[in-house]
């Protein structure tokens, strides 16, 4: 029997991934990941698309797969998500009463993630949640990996408190993170299962929301 996660210091400030974290997107990104695959004639990947593709930057993971053809992959993919696969969406259960409870005790809240920003903002505000961050971090331009977006979001929540927690699903939340010297809870309904390690660089798991407001004292 798994042990329960155990509590870090109550955080004044918490970071929160998207995709698999806050929101159930895999249908929609999949979808337009497919889709861009068909613009440039490349076969589709075997095996669970969304444990491959959901969370890491899609500029690197098409760069990764495609080489040359990445960037026309890249815009179809895009132009896909922003007029259809972005809806495919939706909030995990629990999430909004979560951050309404951690507001309301006081701690701050911001979203880095590695999705392009306007279009995380978009989804936010689709479901109603954009107003519980201060900050919406994502990974525009230069951006391109996680420990980047996070400091992306950090300059923009100075002066920071001591105990600054992540959460998110995937190795790439836990890793970019850490850079920072932040530790992350990891959170069991997201894509990444089998890449987070246990006790990767200090990063806690929890199995539901539950463990994750017992985590985070909320």
């Amino acid at each position: 029997m798994a042990q329960p996660p155990e509590p870090v210091s109550t955080p004044e400030l918490v970071l929160f991934d998207l995709d698999g974290t806050l929101t159930d997107s895999a249908e929609g990104i999949v979808a337009s990941f497919r889709h861009a695959l068909a613009a440039v004639g490349a076969d589709v990947p075997r095996g669970d698309l969304a444990g491959r593709i959901v969370g890491p930057p899609m500029a690197l993971t098409l760069q990764r797969l495609l080489g040359d053809q990445a960037a026309a992959a890249l815009t179809a993919y895009r132009a896909d998500y922003t007029t259809r696969g972005w809806s495919m969406n939706s909030v995990f259960d629990g999430v909004e009463d979560l951050l309404a409870d951690l507001r309301a005790a006081g701690v701050r809240l911001a979203v880095a993630t590695s999705k392009n920003e306007k279009t995380a903002r978009r989804i936010l505000e689709h479901f109603g949640l954009a107003g519980y961050f201060e900050v919406i971090a994502g990974a525009d331009g230069a951006r391109e990996h996680k420990a980047d977006v996070v400091a992306h979001a950090l300059a923009q929540l100075a002066p920071l408190p001591e105990r600054v927690v992540m959460v998110g699903d995937r190795l790439h939340d836990v890793e970019g993170a850490a850079v920072h010297g932040i530790t992350t809870v990891v959170v069991g309904w997201g894509y990444g299962r089998a890449d987070v390690i246990d006790a990767a660089l200090g990063a806690r798991r929890v199995s539901d929301i539950s463990e994750l407001r017992e985590a985070l004292r909320a």
